[in-house]
C-alpha cells in the first residue's frame, strides 16, 4: 500500500511538471509567436540591391553626390571630396571603365577600402573599391592596380576640413 502511494504521487509529480501537451510538435525553427501569423509577418526588404537598373541611372545618382569619400581597411577615412567640380569628374571618369555587372577575382587582389557618396537626402550609396574594380549598387567598374593607386593618391590630396562652428 505505501509503494502505491509513492507511485501515485511520483506519477502525479511527473504528469505535473510535464504539463498538458498537445497532440502537435512544436517548430523550434518556427519563428512566429502564438499569437501571430506568417501573414502578419512583413517580409518586405529593407535593402534593394540593384535599385538602378541601367547604370546611366547610377551615373546620374552619382552626380547628385554631395561628397565623396574613401576609407582604408580599418575605416580611416583616406580622403573626401566635396567640391561640385571634382565630384562631376571623378563621376564621369568612373564611366569610362569597363562596366560589368559580375565579375570574377582573383585572390591576389587587394581591398583598399569602402567608397562612400553622400546625398542631402541622406540615400547614400556605399560601395567597395578594390585594386582590380570599385564596386556600387551591383555594377564592377573594372580598374587596374594602377588607377587604384592614382584614385588613391587623389583621395590623399582631396582632406575635407570638418565645419568650425561661429562663436
Amino acid at each position: 500500500m505505501k509503494m502505491r502511494i509513492i507511485f501515485i504521487i511520483i506519477v502525479t509529480l511527473m504528469l505535473s511538471l510535464i504539463g498538458c501537451t498537445a497532440d502537435e510538435i512544436q517548430d523550434p525553427t518556427n519563428q512566429t509567436e502564438a499569437n501571430e501569423t506568417e501573414e502578419d509577418i512583413n517580409y518586405t526588404p529593407i535593402v534593394e540591391v540593384n535599385q538602378f537598373l541601367e547604370s546611366d541611372q547610377l551615373r546620374e545618382r552619382l552626380l547628385e553626390a554631395t561628397a565623396i569619400e574613401l576609407k582604408d581597411t580599418e575605416n580611416n577615412t583616406i580622403g573626401m571630396i566635396q567640391e561640385r567640380e571634382k565630384i562631376i569628374n571623378l563621376v564621369d571618369s568612373f564611366f569610362t571603365y569597363t562596366i560589368k555587372e559580375e565579375l570574377e577575382t582573383n585572390q591576389s587582389s587587394e581591398i583598399i577600402g569602402p567608397i562612400n557618396f553622400y546625398f542631402t537626402n541622406s540615400e547614400d550609396i556605399y560601395g567597395l573599391m578594390n585594386n582590380e574594380f570599385i564596386y556600387l549598387e551591383g555594377y564592377y567598374f573594372v580598374i587596374n592596380n594602377r588607377i587604384a593607386r592614382e584614385l588613391e593618391n587623389y583621395f590623399r590630396a582631396n582632406i575635407a576640413t570638418a565645419p568650425v562652428g561661429e562663436q
